[in-house]
């Protein structure tokens, strides 16, 4: 790591604990570092002409701009590994603290067992635990005859994938996932200036688990300065179910001491 990386990297640390402006003697002092401030202040003047780095007042120091923060949370945030989580009660107690929502997806186990014409307009869904009807067609029928086995969640994806919407229509009224929410307030706090309510909806009601894919996600999903987060997990209260948790939080909210505080 570079002197200017490992600068910028402590400024956004020491930002996210205490989210106020650092001076360049300020930083010195707290890396304990032979950098003077002089050439720290150089730094932050390159930084600066980056968009990495900004000065909300002449007299005072620097803060991190969206840029540098969405990078950062990229770099340090791994959503490909499930995550072991103690239980929701920890999640709850974090979201409050770190003023961050967040809306887990437990699902129940509904493999879709058959695919069976009916008659010449309708099939027959045969899931685990119900079955249901939509309009027959031959193309529908032989898409889902390669879907057999699957969970109800994932048929529920590859449905959005692929843009069948009547078929999705119909999956979601076949609800196999129990959806739990906290931390509401930071959500309503995101869209506070917002008009897409399209995308507020869809986090609140829990379909967009069926359209997002494990990962991070900002201006493409959320309004601008915010960040989503897809993540596998595990809750250790509930380990034979497959869960997944969505967080919603401003970029300048410490999520390392989020995740920290959930899976202590």
């Amino acid at each position: 790591m570079s002197k200017k990386e490992m600068l910028l990297s402590r400024v956004i640390v020491e930002y996210l604990k205490h989210r106020e402006p650092i001076g360049s003697e300020s930083l010195k002092m707290l890396m304990n570092t032979k950098i003077s401030s002089a050439t720290i202040r150089n730094y932050f003047k390159v930084l600066a002409d980056e968009g990495l780095l900004f000065q909300p007042h002449i007299s005072s120091g620097r803060i991190p701009t969206f840029e540098a923060l969405k990078s950062y949370w990229y770099k340090q945030i791994d959503t490909k590994s499930v995550m072991e989580v103690d239980s929701p009660e920890c999640i709850k107690r974090a979201c409050f603290e770190s003023q961050v929502f967040c809306a887990l997806s437990i699902e129940q186990s509904n493999r879709l067992c058959a695919v069976t014409r009916l008659s010449s307009d309708k099939l027959l869904l045969e899931f685990e635990h119900i079955g249901v009807t939509l309009p027959f067609s031959t193309t529908i029928e032989r898409f889902l005859r390669e879907l057999k086995g699957l969970e109800l969640v994932d048929v529920r994806k590859i449905a959005y994938q692929v843009r069948a919407m009547n078929l999705l229509e119909v999956l979601t009224c076949v609800q196999s996932r129990n959806l739990v929410r906290f931390g509401v307030g930071a959500l309503v706090q995101a869209y506070h200036y917002n008009s897409d309510e399209q995308s507020f909806y869809a986090i609140v009601d829990g379909s967009i688990f069926d359209s997002l894919q494990l990962g991070i996600y900002c201006e493409e999903v959320l309004p601008k300065g915010y960040m989503a987060i897809m993540q596998d997990i595990v809750l250790k209260t509930q380990p034979d179910k497959k869960s997944r948790m969505l967080c919603v939080g401003a970029l300048d909210r410490d999520f390392t001491h989020f995740f920290g505080c959930i899976q202590s």
